[in-house]
């Protein structure tokens, strides 16, 4: 049941409704089951019932579920990755960390590490935000601007002058897409402003690419694999590839899965 109602909830997301007959037929159960799992699912704040079917509820349910279904996509890689990322960080150090699932996987992972003290992390992710609170040993500041619907991440002028005041030690940067000619990529054009604004302020940027990215191409490039000191990936990259980015004098540290 429990399966059936993130179903349900993931349903709606795409299509903004549903009806009892269209989930009876999809699900293979009767009316009167479903009618119950949209009760549940109303009860609990999920939906709201509507003639003959569901909505979703409000806008911050439906923020939890897209950022939840974007970590399940390739999850155990950037759990991996995080993790590894995150053993790079020295007590002390001021580190940055986008909007990306990958870079919040990093702050989970910076979380467990109870072995640091004096860590401040300015992140753009509202979701990486919260994922790290409770952490005594980190200090996290979450910068101003626009919040993006799609992602909660937060952008524009107004976060691009808060961190050009800032220097960071390191650098946590997803992407869309990372290639040998294109360096790290990603869009929309927002994303990647605020990316090209903190490297320079930078001692280290470090990719954190799940292997999924390699070779795949986006909009714009926010930076040249000569400005990224190092990648962060899992062991799904074909070890040719590897060889090819080394080869451009990048370093890369691939987590197992």
């Amino acid at each position: 049941m429990k399966e059936r109602h993130e179903q349900i909830i993931q349903l709606i997301l795409q299509q903004q409704n549903v009806t009892v007959n269209e989930l009876s037929e999809r699900f293979s159960v009767s009316p009167v089951t479903i009618r119950s799992d949209l009760n549940q699912l109303a009860e609990k704040g999920k939906v709201i019932r509507t003639h003959g079917g569901a909505r979703l509820g409000d806008e911050r349910t439906r923020q939890e579920y897209s950022i939840t279904t974007q970590q399940r996509m390739n999850a155990a890689e950037k759990q991996a990755i995080g993790k590894l990322a995150a053993s790079l960080v020295q007590s002390g150090e001021s580190i940055l960390l986008d909007a990306s699932t990958t870079a919040l996987a990093v702050g989970q992972a910076l979380k467990q590490r109870t072995d640091l003290y004096n860590v401040t992390v300015i992140t753009t992710g509202i979701w990486t935000a919260l994922e790290m609170l409770g952490g005594s040993h980190l200090e996290v500041v979450l910068t101003g601007g626009r919040v993006r619907n799609s992602t909660g991440s937060i952008a524009g002028s107004i976060a691009n002058d808060v961190l050009s005041r800032f220097h960071f030690h390191k650098a946590f940067l997803g992407a869309w897409g990372i290639s040998l000619e294109s360096g790290l990529m990603d869009a929309p054009l927002i994303e990647v402003e605020i990316k090209q604004t903190v490297i320079p302020r930078c001692q280290e940027v470090i990719a954190v690419v799940d292997g999924s990215k390699f070779g795949r191409h986006s909009l714009a490039t926010i930076a040249p694999l000569t400005a990224v000191s190092r990648i962060v990936t899992d062991d799904s990259v074909p070890s040719q590839l590897l060889a090819a980015f080394r080869e451009q004098g990048v370093e890369i540290l691939v987590a197992s899965t």
